[in-house]
């Protein structure tokens, strides 16, 4: 068995444990957490005891149990997280170009980020393909800032 595996066995580190100490840590009662995810108190009193991991709550519970609890869904299940490197990142030869191409208009903390960023393990090869992930990323954060 792998050690991830092993893990996730462990009873601190099922979801019945981790719901109530999370909610316990923040304070909060059943009620409390229950109106704010908008699920029923027994349901949230169940998954709190279902250490055998039998109930199956879906995607939608889970994100308003988390929302509700102020913290983020990968805490919520124990899941693994990446953390971006701490300082300069290095810069590909074709994000340079890209950032001839913008001229002032990428500044040096936006090339930084671009360059730290990884899709599916990789990086965009040419300065095509950093342009386009430029735009949507900008197009994204613009309409979710609104």
């Amino acid at each position: 068995m792998s050690e991830t595996a092993k893990q996730a066995n462990q009873p601190e580190n099922n979801l019945a444990s981790r719901l109530r100490k999370i909610r316990d840590d923040r304070g909060l009662s059943l009620d409390e957490v229950a109106v704010r995810a908008d699920i029923s108190k027994t349901y949230l009193w169940e998954l709190e005891r279902d250490t055998a991991g039998v109930k199956k709550p879906s995607a939608d519970v889970l994100l308003r149990i988390a929302k509700a609890l102020s913290t983020t869904l990968a805490e919520l299940l124990a899941l693994a997280t990446v953390k971006a490197p701490d300082g300069p990142v290095e810069i590909p030869p074709s994000l340079n170009e890209f950032r001839k191409r913008m001229g002032e208009q990428l500044t040096a903390q936006d090339l930084q980020e671009l360059a730290a960023t990884k899709f599916r393990g990789a990086q965009p090869q040419t300065v095509d393909e950093w342009h386009q992930l430029y735009f949507v990323l900008m197009n994204t954060t613009r309409r979710r800032s609104t």
